[in-house]
């Protein structure tokens, strides 16, 4: 029966790659093609870019808006981390679970372990919420951790945060995960 369920678990494992490596293919294709004096790459063609001098330029009743797109090593780091933490408690989960289902284990091991189970559930649905409702303010990118100690790390991807905006952040994180400003720390990468 244990069997099994690993396999499941290793097919999902498989299924989640698969479909975050088709989205960084897919957003890497759409950024491929680059131009070199107004000529065209090629596919598969090594092309230096400064990330720098990539802006694109829109204009909103007469005012000009410059919007520098976030750089390649952000974006990986978002869809890495995201892959890394679903991995990682998977395999948490797995192993607590299988503690519990061990009849060879004693009552408290299996009772400290359930209790474990039910914090990373509850940990991962604060996470959800948390990151949604950030996401929901108008932040392209978004991760959520919380530690053990109840420490929580918000990582935004945002070139700069105004104040407004760290507030708001405080303020959804406090009031989803129930802790103190204090214990919250809010990085941004970009």
């Amino acid at each position: 029966m244990v069997v099994i369920k690993r396999k499941q678990i290793i097919v999902l494992s498989l299924v989640i790659m698969i479909l975050i490596a088709g989205y960084l293919q897919y957003s890497y294709s759409r950024s491929s093609v680059a131009s070199n004096d107004g000529e065209k790459g090629r596919l598969g063609e090594a092309v230096y870019v400064d990330s720098e001098s990539l802006t694109v330029k829109d204009s909103i009743a007469g005012i000009e808006i410059e919007e520098i797109p976030a750089s390649k090593e952000a974006n990986d780091f978002f869809a890495h981390a995201k892959l890394d933490r679903e991995i990682t408690r998977s395999r948490d989960t797995d192993s607590l679970r299988e503690l519990t289902e061990n009849e060879n284990t004693s009552e408290e091991v299996r009772n400290e372990a359930y209790m474990k189970m039910i914090a990373i559930i509850d940990n991962t649905e604060k996470e959800m919420r948390i990151e949604n409702l950030i996401k929901e303010r108008g932040f392209d990118d978004v991760i959520v951790y919380i530690a053990d100690d109840g420490s929580i790390d918000v990582v935004v991807k945002s070139p700069s945060l105004t104040q407004t905006q760290v507030a708001q952040i405080t303020d959804i994180v406090t009031r989803q995960a129930d802790v103190g400003a204090d214990k919250i720390h809010l990085k941004i990468k970009y």
